[in-house]
């Protein structure tokens, strides 16, 4: 204790009154650095960056080297990085999986959340010697547990694994319940118990709710539409109707951080998650509001007291104990009631123990109101430590084992590399191809998005080229994420189908996305239609898009299935892309299609009970455009699963479905997915194909045919 009391003193005698620094250059030229540089340095030695930052805080805060005095400007930014939080883990949970999951994943948020808390306040009030309040607010902190291993699993490939999907709904209620009963805390433990209070507090409760989950949606999505293409200005938006339910929250009495998390939760139905604005709100978040915090929360800890004895030490392993053991019982016991592998009760552990966000959350506004201590506060940047190290370790092994032994893994899906390429012809259908491009991009793939650029051949190609180039140049700066890479192709041809079929081989494109517009503004009457001559070159999934309003301005999705549609070779791959879209915009999706194609979906979706989804069985599909037209109402997104002609799926009702719509619908948004076309040999499968679709093609050409001879 005595030498490092020495030598803080002896640097602080060196650097004199240089110290702590008072320029706010200086000081932001430091912060961005530690920011930059410490999770690389912690990552080689295989500890998470958030790890780094809160070291590097303690570092430099005004315990240790008090290079930086805490300031009112770093606390804006400390506490719009802990707002920032709260908000990005509502807006990034998987509400899709949390329904199709519900009644598991409420059983073990309630364990996750009762033991943790139940155990937890025993040890604080009669190990730890806290009081009433004291003991509880700390002990919710060993409820509240981070995702922090999640890529991980992503990487490994077992996101729907059944045990991973129920610790990502159990995250949602015992995070929600922590930061609900914080705020209670909070106030009761200022004395705030007359009848007047609870009346304010219920009431205040219910007009957040209902502004933040109910108008804030519908404001939300009025804006997104009018304010298409304005980046900054819908990334501001956000931005403020985040502190605001924060601003509102605090006024109910339950903390600012339960606004910013029930924003997020609002915000989840509107923003796609892989969409621009997505990307902007976690970039800018995860880059600088949020390292901010982590360093704040870092330079509340003071190291003197671990070398005053050992008693800090035995504090913090206490905390830790309790932490690891009681998030262990909790999926124990689940794993036990739902007869779960020991690798999958493994892996509900390995997510679940570690304590990061919303433990720094606890722990700072309890400190802030003087209801907690620093030894309170030491403990639990020891403990965060411990229980990241240990998730990190668990999950990895937990997460190999099973997807060794997964057997419903497909392999060969993975396989294939994905790249998207958008056929140009009108710069001013990029922005919503480029959205929807990343709408349906891999989240894992790292191939560029290539828009293509192609002229037919004459003397003014070359300006007709460049003009074109530069348009989509100044559009995609505009759109464009920083992490998502863009080639943009050009190429002159004799033919504008032939050089998009030359260049998607030339480059491997797996899929081909290009707007209605395009198709209409280039058909010839002796050479057929652009998309039809294009459908018959091409093997890649095709998707025709007519999209008349931005993409997270849709309420639901109306997904009509082509008969026979699973019985494509490219019919898994395709499922995959309509899953992606349906998660990201459809909520309240309606799916039409035969009684096998529905049941095929359910069982790639885990909807067996159709409790997530409205599923409408077509016996037959000869008035399909009546009974469309009757389910579609206003911010109706139409995704049809077609087929190319002389396959087995091809129905002509359904082919004609797109031209019913552009015809009589003239503000309806539609796309078209077309499945790839692959190799496969017959199977028995065959054997049960309806000739359904064959008859009713043959019937529609005998009235046209009777229609001609009558007239």
């Amino acid at each position: 204790m005595d030498s490092f009391n020495k030598f803080i003193y002896q640097f602080k005698e060196f650097c004199g009154n240089y110290i702590p620094f008072t320029n706010p250059v200086l000081i932001l030229s430091l912060v961005l650095l530690i920011i930059l540089f410490a999770p690389l340095i912690f990552r080689r030695f295989r500890i998470p960056g958030i790890i780094g930052l809160i070291l590097a805080g303690v570092i430099i805060g005004p315990n240790t080297l008090h290079l930086i005095d805490k300031s009112t400007s770093f606390d804006l930014f400390s506490n719009t990085g802990l707002l920032y939080i709260m908000f990005l883990a509502g807006l990034e949970m998987d509400m899709q999986e949390f329904k199709q999951n519900r009644s598991k994943s409420i059983v073990f948020g309630a364990f996750t959340f009762f033991i943790p808390i139940i155990i937890g306040f025993l040890v604080c009030t009669y190990v730890l010697q806290y009081s009433f309040w004291a003991a509880l607010l700390l002990a919710s902190m060993f409820s509240t547990h981070t995702l922090l291993s999640y890529p991980i699993v992503s990487n490994m490939g077992i996101v729907k694994n059944r045990a991973v999907q129920i610790t990502f709904g159990g995250t949602i209620i015992t995070d929600s319940a922590v930061l609900i009963l914080l705020g209670v805390i909070t106030n009761l433990s200022q004395g705030n118990y007359s009848n007047g209070y609870w009346i304010k507090l219920v009431l205040m409760i219910a007009v957040l709710i209902i502004g933040t989950l109910y108008l804030l949606p519908k404001l939300s999505k009025w804006f997104f539409r009018y304010l298409e293409g304005q980046g900054s200005s819908q990334y501001l938006f956000v931005l403020a109707m985040m502190f605001l339910a924060a601003f509102v929250a605090d006024l109910a009495g339950v903390k600012a951080i339960v606004g910013a998390f029930l924003a997020g939760l609002a915000f989840n139905k509107i923003i796609p998650h892989n969409s621009v604005l997505m990307n902007r709100l976690i970039f800018i978040g995860n880059t600088l509001f949020i390292p901010f915090f982590l360093l704040s929360a870092g330079m509340l800890v003071d190291l003197r007291l671990f070398f005053a004895g050992t008693n800090e030490l035995v504090f913090a392993g206490v905390l830790s104990g309790v932490a690891l053991l009681t998030k262990y019982f909790a999926a124990q016991i689940t794993g036990f009631i739902y007869k779960y592998t020991k690798y999958e009760r493994r892996i509900i552990y390995g997510l679940s123990a570690s304590h990061a966000a919303a433990t720094l959350a606890v722990i700072k506004v309890g400190f802030d109101i003087g209801l907690l201590d620093q030894h309170a506060v030491n403990g639990t940047i020891i403990l965060i430590l411990i229980t990241c190290l240990v998730s990190s370790f668990v999950t990895e092994r937990a997460a190999r084992q099973i997807a060794i032994t997964d057997k419903d893994t497909d392999v060969k899906l993975k396989k294939k590399v994905e790249r998207i390429l958008i056929p140009i012809a009108n710069p001013e259908n990029l922005q919503r191809l480029m959205e929807f491009a990343l709408l349906i991009k891999d989240e894992k793939s790292t191939e560029p998005i290539y828009p293509l650029t192609v002229v037919e051949d004459a003397d003014d190609a070359n300006e007709k080229i460049n003009s074109i180039k530069k348009a989509i140049d100044t559009i995609t700066e505009q759109i464009i994420s920083s992490d998502t890479k863009i080639e943009i192709l050009k190429k002159v041809d004799l033919n504008i189908v032939d050089g998009i079929v030359r260049t998607a081989k030339a480059y491997g494109a797996s899929h081909l996305i290009i707007s209605s517009r395009t198709t209409q503004s280039s058909s010839n009457f002796l050479f057929g239609t652009f998309y039809n001559n294009l459908l018959v070159k091409t093997q890649q999934t095709i998707f025709l898009s007519k999209l008349v309003q931005p993409l997270n301005s849709f309420t639901r999705v109306l997904v009509v299935f082509t008969p026979n549609a699973t019985l494509e070779p490219g019919f898994k791959r395709s499922i995959i892309k309509v899953i992606g879209i349906l998660k990201q915009i459809g909520s309240n999706s309606v799916i039409f299609a035969d009684d096998k194609t529905i049941e095929q979906f359910k069982n790639t979706v885990n909807d067996k009970h159709g409790t997530f989804y409205k599923y409408n069985i077509l016996p037959g599909f000869e008035h399909i455009d009546d009974i469309i037209t009757s389910e579609i109402k206003a911010d109706d997104l139409i995704l049809i699963i077609s087929a190319r002609k002389q396959t087995v799926s091809h129905n002509f009702n359904v082919d004609n479905l797109q031209n019913y719509l552009i015809k009589n619908r003239e503000f309806q948004s539609f796309v078209v997915l077309y499945p790839e076309i692959v190799e496969a040999t017959l199977s028995n499968e065959f054997s049960d194909i309806t000739t359904a679709p064959a008859s009713e093609n043959i019937e529609k050409l005998k009235e046209r045919i009777t229609g001609i001879f009558k007239k």
